[in-house]
């Protein structure tokens, strides 16, 4: 049995009344969205101060905490009661527009893609407080060979892209995570120990959508300028199913070309997205994108990486909904 636990509270503790909260995440997004209904008296407590800046609260979940941003809210008012509905993203929204400016980031020295990352987290060369937290292979870049005009999100999202990963929150530092798409390619993940085996007695299948994407296995990865080509097979495969080419500047070390190969070659065939519904279980959390978990239904196991999230609370019920991503053989 789990006792669940749900508060809101601004950063500097002051707790803000909620009856209703909810916060999704999904793989193709690096923050997090929320929404919470408020008691009437709760508005003064998620206003922007006179600069405009939103108001940094602390959704406590089950004991664990996330930073997130009070961005806007509306008022309703209903048989003489007043609700506040506030919604808002996590606080890795500050990298991107409204907050971030449009920049132009570039290499002039040779950088690792995790250095590139680094400084692009910086204004004049110096760092303003946030971290990478750098999960993917590492590979070099030449100088002089990476552009980017954009906010400082848009310019990680390009450097982790290019070799097929994806940008993570932290749940409450100011530090982006660097993930793989597919630490293992799917016809791979039989040998793999999930991360989380989900007990059937506490999940219920909400749904699945069946997908059926072309078959290739083979795809050519390749830089511009000084980068290099890279030639993608799928291992016991003839190799004669050739995806669309691809192609970016910071595609400059057969390790960017093997990690963008097996993103592209991983994302085909038949696939089964299994829409999951379970408790936030002490054992597991909230099980956030990028997770392998296995799941038993009856006689089939479903083995599959977590590539949605969403939570949902009205107390006392507190569920998160997972979609997972599986490849039936």
């Amino acid at each position: 049995m789990t006792i669940n636990n749900v508060n809101l509270a601004r950063a500097d503790g002051e707790p803000i009344p909620a009856t209703a909260f909810g916060m999704s995440l999904d793989v193709d997004s690096w923050t997090w969205q929320w929404s919470a209904a408020l008691h009437g008296r709760a508005l003064p407590l998620i206003t922007p101060g006179p600069g405009g800046e939103p108001v940094q609260v602390i959704a406590t979940i089950n004991g664990a905490p996330y930073r997130l941003l009070a961005e806007s809210y509306s008022r309703e008012r209903r048989f003489g009661k007043t609700t506040i509905n506030v919604k808002g993203r996590g606080i890795t929204a500050l990298l991107d527009a409204p907050y971030s400016p449009a920049l132009n980031h570039g290499n002039s020295l040779a950088r690792t893609a995790h250095q590139l990352m680094g400084e692009v987290l910086t204004l004049n060369g110096v760092p303003f407080g946030w971290d990478v937290d750098w999960q993917m292979t590492d590979w070099l870049v030449p100088g002089g060979l990476w552009t980017h005009q954009g906010s400082f999100m848009s310019a990680l999202v390009d450097i982790a892209g290019a070799a097929g990963g994806y940008i993570q929150p932290h749940d409450t530092e100011q530090t982006v995570i660097a993930l793989p798409r597919y630490p293992a390619a799917p016809w791979e993940w039989s040998g793999l120990t999930p991360a989380f085996e989900l007990p059937s007695s506490s999940v219920s299948v909400e749904g699945i959508e069946w997908l059926r994407k072309a078959t290739y296995d083979r795809v050519f990865v390749s830089g511009v300028a000084d980068g290099i080509e890279g030639r993608i097979k799928r291992a016991g495969t003839a190799g004669t199913l050739v995806a669309p080419s691809i192609t970016h500047p910071l595609i400059t070390d057969m390790e960017a070309a093997r990690q963008r190969g097996i993103a592209e070659l991983g994302n085909t065939g038949v696939q089964a997205h299994i829409s999951l519904r379970l408790p936030v279980l002490e054992t597991t959390g909230v099980i956030k994108p990028g997770a392998l978990i296995r799941y038993v239904d009856g006689s089939t196991t479903h083995l599959g990486y977590v590539r949605a999230t969403s939570l949902e609370w009205s107390s006392p019920m507190l569920r998160q909904v997972l979609s997972v991503e599986t490849h039936p053989e």
